[in-house]
């Protein structure tokens, strides 16, 4: 999953603000895994923080530095999370 860190699009009944609401997105795409199933999640929003105690996984990984090019350290802004069910 790799959601916008905001939108207002007219599609949408409300806004969506990726801090705010990264929880209940991650975990209504977890409730559609089967037990063992794995959720990647990435946000380039610079200033994220994954609350973690609102999730409701198995084991959640940052996978961040793994995913990240050699010679993108320091210059790529994102977070990358693999999240288990």
């Amino acid at each position: 999953m790799d959601p916008p860190t905001f939108s207002n699009s007219q599609r949408m009944k409300d806004i969506l603000d990726i801090q705010r609401d990264h929880a209940e997105l991650i975990n209504d795409c977890l409730r559609g895994l089967r037990k063992g199933g794995v959720l990647y999640f990435s946000t380039n929003f610079r200033k994220f923080v994954l609350e973690k105690e609102k999730i409701a996984a198995a084991d959640i990984k940052d996978i961040t530095k793994a995913t990240t090019p050699f010679d993108f350290e320091g210059k790529l802004w994102r977070w990358c999370y693999l999240i288990s069910k």
